[in-house]
């Protein structure tokens, strides 16, 4: 009965940590890029049974071992903590989900989208640091012209997926505003899912934070070049629209 719930958005703009906080409560459960190598067109509320997340197919396995070692042993982990009949919202976290919303909407009917945003700036600076982290392992593209290509995509798609839709099916939540003081943002979430969220659960979140900014990698300020390219190339058109749109969310819930 659980409805389906998607987390995207650009890539380093918090969508991981987002999922986690999310796992908090006992009604929801959005997996970690569990279904990354499937083509999202072919993603339906079948792939979010607890049987089929644990159903690692051959074509969901070319990855390195030990990542599906531990996307096993996380899922596992997971389900373990859920209880199938309390769940209202079940889904995945996946960056690149941002571009085939539409797909996802039609195929999962019911289904909503929460998107992270995070200024251009500070995304350019994280892809560089994990990419410069020599015990991690990156698979994407480096440097700030793929960062501000896939930023301005999610933005984009952003935006063409909230002016196709009828409904108020996807919800934006700003990296600051979630990170630094998600009490505030807590009752954006909850109405946009319908659900509570207990003392409990709002107190995880709050010592998440404080473990989340401990536990961040150090940054190297960005270079002329960076900033002069990220000037040039970034679509500040769509980051206002975004922006509004996040206001609007807070005027208007």
């Amino acid at each position: 009965k659980a409805r389906p719930l998607f987390v995207c958005g650009c890539d380093r703009s918090g969508t991981t940590a987002f999922a986690d906080y999310l796992n908090r409560h006992q009604e929801i459960l959005i997996c970690q890029e569990r279904y990354k190598r499937t083509r999202p067109k072919s993603i339906t509320p079948d792939h979010f049974t607890f049987e089929r997340i644990l159903d690692f197919r051959p074509e969901e396995t070319k990855r390195p071992i030990w990542k599906l070692r531990l996307s096993s042993k996380y899922h596992t982990e997971l389900l373990a903590k859920k209880d199938p009949a309390k769940l209202k919202w079940i889904g995945d976290k996946l960056p690149f989900y941002v571009r085939w919303m539409d797909v996802l909407a039609e195929n999962n009917p019911g289904a909503r989208f929460i998107v992270l945003y995070r200024p251009i700036e500070e995304v350019v600076e994280s892809w560089e640091s994990r990419a410069n982290d020599p015990d991690d392992y990156w698979e994407d593209d480096l440097g700030a012209q793929a960062a501000v290509k896939t930023w301005n995509m999610a933005l984009r798609k952003t935006r063409e997926f909230i002016e196709s839709s009828p409904a108020p099916r996807l919800l934006i939540i700003g990296y600051h505003d979630f990170f630094y003081r998600n009490e505030a943002v807590v009752p954006l979430v909850s109405r946009f899912l319908g659900l509570e969220f207990d003392e409990p659960v709002i107190r995880a979140w709050r010592e998440a934070s404080l473990q989340f900014e401990g536990g961040r990698r150090h940054k190297k300020p960005l270079s002329e070049e960076q900033r002069s390219f990220i000037q040039v190339r970034a679509d500040r058109g769509a980051e206002e629209w975004v922006l509004e749109r996040i206001e609007k969310q807070w005027r208007d819930p």
